[in-house]
């Protein structure tokens, strides 16, 4: 893929429930990408992030914010186009991809309330659309490396910003992911726990290979919500819980992004794309392979205020919105 001088934002975020906005950003402006795979679930809005005590938006770290499930909330866990979401991402010069996620905690030592920052996770979805490099392009088939599915650098920036804000987090976790938009049996979170997972999600498949499969470093910051079906005899997970909990937790969630975008943005700034020490090129997938899925997207800036486009898809402005 052909990268100009000045990409919109080389940092990219995606809000899973509950985020649905950055709060005290400074919005830059709201783009509307079309990709070959279909329309992403939101407009992306590229702004300027506030500081972890919330101030400072004016002059903070650009950043491209994608909301999971629209803006609001209606796209379900699996029918999501993560294909197009992490595409969108990717054709805005974006190489590290913060994933914000609500999930609910199996074990003790993943309690309710509590944050956790997966290295591993589980697929027990099906019906998803988890790869670029499908058989029709001219890329032939690849074979993605995922033992380590989660970026290592990107998770250390994420626990470094848990331990700066005083937070309660697990520094590692296996995420089992679920199809959804059900919650799980009794039977099923059982079977779970004896696979080896301490954490459930609807959406954290396949987005993390999706973002290898471009080269792209990823790591999820995950909120833990509740004790799914009640292991540790609460009542079992409801969508009014989760989304009560997160709405009182947005502000601490919130605080921990923020404090990761500034040390990754730190890490980056005056550095070519992705050749810093802390964030190495990625070439988990060939590039020529990433750039024929690309389909030699190239940004057209225009000015501080861009409304460029993106080749095969075009991105248009969509107007400033207020966050």
């Amino acid at each position: 893929m052909a990268y100009l001088s000045e990409p919109f934002a080389r940092i990219g975020i995606i809000g899973g429930t509950g985020l649905y906005r950055l709060a005290g950003a400074a919005v830059l402006e709201t783009l509307d990408a079309a990709t070959p795979f279909g329309p992403p679930s939101s407009p992306v809005t590229i702004a300027r992030l506030a500081a972890p005590d919330g101030t400072g938006g004016s002059d903070g770290p650009v950043v491209a914010f994608l909301s999971r499930h629209g803006v609001g909330h209606s796209i379900p866990p699996h029918r999501i186009n993560y294909r197009a979401n992490l595409w969108a991402l990717k054709s805005l010069g974006v190489e590290v991809v913060l994933s914000c996620a609500a999930v609910g905690g199996l074990v003790p030592s993943h309690g309710t309330g509590t944050f956790a920052v997966p290295d591993q996770f589980l697929d027990r979805t099906w019906g998803r659309a988890d790869t670029f490099y499908d058989g029709l392009l001219s890329t032939g088939v690849q074979h993605l490396p995922a033992a380590e599915p989660y970026s290592a650098p990107l998770r250390a920036a994420l626990v470094a910003a848990l331990e700066l804000q005083g937070e309660d987090f697990a520094p590692t976790a296996t995420m089992a992911v679920i199809n959804g938009p059900r919650f799980s049996t009794k039977a099923e979170s059982a079977a779970l726990i004896q696979a080896g997972a301490h954490l459930v999600s609807m959406t954290q498949y396949p987005e993390p290979v999706l973002a290898a499969e471009l080269n792209m470093h990823f790591a999820a910051l995950a909120f833990i919500t509740d004790a799914d079906t009640g292991h540790d005899g609460s009542e079992p997970v409801t969508a009014e819980l989760v989304l009560g909990r997160l709405a009182a937790a947005q502000p601490r969630l919130l605080a921990v992004l923020s404090a990761a975008v500034h040390r990754v943005s730190a890490a980056l700034a005056g550095m070519e794309p992705a050749h810093d020490g802390g964030f190495p090129l990625l070439a988990l997938i060939p590039a020529d392979a990433v750039a024929t899925v690309m389909g030699g997207a190239v940004m057209d800036p225009a000015g501080p205020a861009r409304s460029g486009t993106v080749r095969p898809g075009t991105v248009h402005n969509a107007g400033r919105s207020a966050q």
